[in-house]
This record gives C-alpha cells, structure tokens and sequence, in this order.
C-alpha cells in the first residue's frame, strides 16, 4: 500500500521524469559512440588495404610471391592475401576465390564462407602489370569484437541506469511522502482546534518550503483573530452592562416618577445618552471588522500627510487650549504624499492625538511632527506613559492600561489606528519611557517624498 502511495507522489514522478531524460540522453550518446566507433574502425581498415596494395605493386615478383607465402590466413584478426592469374585462377595464398563482381582498385567488403559460417573481410583486388591480380584482404573479426563489446557494455550500463533510477525515484518519493505525512498530520491537529500547531519547515524541501512559510504566516494572523474573536463576547456582555443597566434602570425610573413632560424628556435624554455610546462602541468595531476585511483598499488615493496633520491639528488646538496642555505643530512646505485611505489615516491621527491630550496633565506638552526616512506621523507626550509590560498589550480591544481606567474611553482606539496601519502596510510602533508615551506611524511606500530631510522639527503652534 505503501507503494502504491509513493508512486503517486510528486519527488516519485519527478525523480523517474529526470532518469528517463538522462536514460534517453545516455541511450543517445550510447548510440553515437557505437556508429561513430564503427565507422572510425571501417575507415581505418579500407585505408589500410589501400596502403598495403600501393606497397605490393612497388615490389617484385618473386618478393610479392614471398610476401603473399608469408602473409596470415584466417586466423585471428589475419590479414590473408591472394595471388590470381590473368584467367582468374588462383595461384598463391588464401583459398578465396576470384571476386568476379568486385571493382578493381577500390575497397569493398567481401563475405567468405568458412566452416558452415561466413566471414567478413575487408577487401581490395588490384591488377599488376603483369595481367595477374592480387587480393589484399583484413578479417573483420577484431572490429565485430568491438562492436560487441560496445553493444554489451551499452546494454548493462542502460540496465544499471534504470536499476538506480528506480532505486532513486523510491528514495526521493519516500522523503516526498514523509513530508507529506507530517504536514497531513500538522493540518489534522489543526483541523482539531490546535491553532498553535504550525507546518514543519525542517526537512521540507525548497518548493515547499515558501509555501509552509506561508502558510505559517496565515495560521498566524487566523490564530490572532480567533483569539479576538473568543474574547470579543465576553468583552462586548463586560463593556455594554453598565451602559445597559443604566438605560434599564432609567427607563424604570421614568415609569415610576416621570410626572410630567419635562421629567419624562429628562429621562429619556438620559437613555438618549447611553444609546448613543452603545452605537459609538459597535460603529467602531465594525470599522475595525471592515479594515481587518480588506474592503477598502481598492479606493485608495494619493494623500497629502502635511495637510492632513494640519486639520487634524486644528480640529484638536481648541481641545487643547481648554484643558490648559500646549500643541505643538509646524506644517512642511513641500508636499509629502502617501496612498491610502484619506478619511481613515486622518481617524488614525485623530485618535493618536486625542489619546495623547487625553492622558496628558495640564500644562504639558503634545508634540505632533512629520518624520521622515521613512515618511510617518509622530506623536509624543508628557503624560503618565505606558508601563513596559503593557506596550504590546494595548493594541488589542477594549485594553486599557491600569493607569488609565479613570479616563474615558473604550479601549478600542489603538486597536482602531492597528488595524489602520495593517490595512495601509505601515508601521505602527508605540514606545514610552515611563514619563510619557511617543507612538509613531510610517510608510516605506511614499508618493512624492524628499528622503533628504530625516524629521521635521516641531514649533510652538
């Protein structure tokens, strides 16, 4: 069975694709050697022939009849020669007979019968100048040798090929199928509600490698959500009770002691009241769900991040007056150009500004700046801070620090401007020191920008 699977596997199929492409390679460099050996031996035995019988018809009678007397028969790789008259017979040297259809003075091959087999020679019948004619031949036996062992040593190497490619293909299809084992295995306990369980990266090979990292990455952000999304009721039925119970007790109120118009108007103002922060609570959530979505970054447009800060500045100034606390602000002159969602980029600033005069005591300082490399808001203050082991901490949902729970407020805004900056691909960072808070929020994708200025000094608006 367990064959069965690995022969389906991916590395199984590919292994038997790449050895069947270097079996078909081999099989025609096999072939190319074994014509090209042929050939080159052909060659080589016509053009000895050719140069023997210039060398017999250099030489005398009676030293040609002692060179055809001494010359080999049939033996082992021999070289027999033929000594025939001007009527054809033969009178010296191998018992062949007279090649009658084989041209003079050319080689060819000759088939001679011997012993109920036939033996081939490679050939060539030259006429003296006595009229007689003699046949120098060269048995074809070494090279036919040649070519056999050529064949042989062809077929074993073809056969040892498919012998280790098969062996490899089953290597290559088991590791393929370990891997698959373990990532199968790693879903299932997904699959089971083990949202910490992630795809193995160790011993995955590189075209799966990417993509459980993926994977990984998404496991990540599904973990986070669903993490959010277990808490969300509790917080939801935690944070709407007091709003609710007050809308009920005031209704109940109203029943009993409304007495008259103005009373009841009274009382329901006061449910008015409630209702609205009720709304207030779940428009922001659904903001953030819609973000979290995606839905809006097909309208992204070109926006000025000067300009932008400049009302947001001013939409704050009065705020800031009123409570006693200094705004500080100066406007670039050049345009500093981002993409992205203008309403919700200025909801970020506004609610990295709110935050900062909210936690910020009479008489300090919010610092509003434009850095630069990269482009981003800035956001400083001198108010109670952040503790360390809380600055990863107030992103989420209704989180709110331990110093701050006297504030008004919902938990939501910085879980708002994370979900903003996640939507935009910039940067969100929040950094304190104890005496204050500075939340950053960049861009590494800028329109338009001058990289050559590092940060905006801040004025006294």
């Amino acid at each position: 069975m367990r064959l069965l699977e690995i022969r389906r596997t991916s590395g199984f199929r590919v292994a038997c694709l790449f050895f069947a492409t270097f079996g078909t390679a081999s099989l025609a460099l096999s072939g190319f050697l074994y014509v090209d050996t042929r050939s080159y031996g052909r060659k080589a035995a016509f053009e000895w022939v050719g140069w023997e019988s210039k060398h017999l018809l250099s030489l005398s009678p009676r030293a040609l009849r002692e060179r055809i007397d001494a010359s080999e028969d049939f033996a082992e790789g021999g070289r027999p020669l033929v000594l025939f008259g001007p009527d054809h017979v033969r009178r010296a040297g191998a018992p062949i007979d007279f090649p009658d259809q084989a041209p003079i003075g050319r080689p060819f091959i000759l088939s001679q019968p011997m012993d109920h087999r036939s033996r081939t020679l490679f050939s060539q019948l030259t006429e003296l100048p006595s009229g007689e004619y003699v046949l120098v031949s060269r048995s074809a036996q070494d090279l036919q040798a040649l070519e056999k062992a050529l064949v042989e040593t062809f077929v074993w190497g073809m056969a040892a090929t498919i012998v280790i490619g098969l062996i490899g293909a089953v290597v290559f299809g088991a590791g393929s199928l370990r891997q698959n084992d373990a990532i199968t295995k790693a879903v299932e306990r997904i699959m089971r509600g083990d949202l910490s369980e992630r795809l193995p990266t160790r011993g995955v090979s590189a075209d799966l490698a990417h993509l459980t990292r993926v994977v990984n990455d998404m496991l990540d952000q599904l973990e986070r959500l669903m993490l959010e999304i277990k808490g969300v009721n509790e917080n939801i039925a935690h944070d709407l009770r007091t709003p609710l119970t007050r809308v009920v007790g005031t209704l109940e109120r109203s029943l009993r002691k409304a007495d008259s118009v103005e009373t009841f108007r009274t009382f329901n103002e006061d449910v008015l009241a409630e209702v609205k922060t009720i709304v207030v609570r779940f428009s922001a959530l659904l903001r953030i769900s819609e973000m979290e979505d995606r839905l809006r970054r097909s309208g992204f447009t070109q926006v000025d991040l000067g300009r932008l800060l400049e009302d947001a500045v001013e939409y704050y100034e009065p705020l800031a007056n009123e409570r006693g606390i200094e705004l500080l602000w100066d406007r670039p002159e050049d345009t500093c150009a981002i993409e992205g969602d203008r309403s919700l980029i200025f909801e970020a600033a506004s609610n990295l500004i709110d935050n900062a005069l909210k936690f910020t005591p009479a008489g300090g300082v919010v610092t509003v700046a434009l850095i630069r490399n990269p482009l981003g808001i800035q956001v400083t203050d001198t108010g109670c801070g952040i503790p360390a082991e809380e600055l990863s901490a107030v992103r989420a949902r209704y989180r709110r620090g331990a110093l701050k729970t006297d504030k008004s407020g919902f938990g939501i805004g910085l879980s708002l401007v994370d979900s903003i900056a996640r939507l935009h691909s910039a940067a969100f960072d929040i950094a304190s020191d104890g005496t204050g808070c500075r939340v950053t929020l960049s861009w590494t994708h800028t329109v338009g920008t001058d990289p050559s200025v590092d940060l905006l000094p801040a004025a006294s608006h």
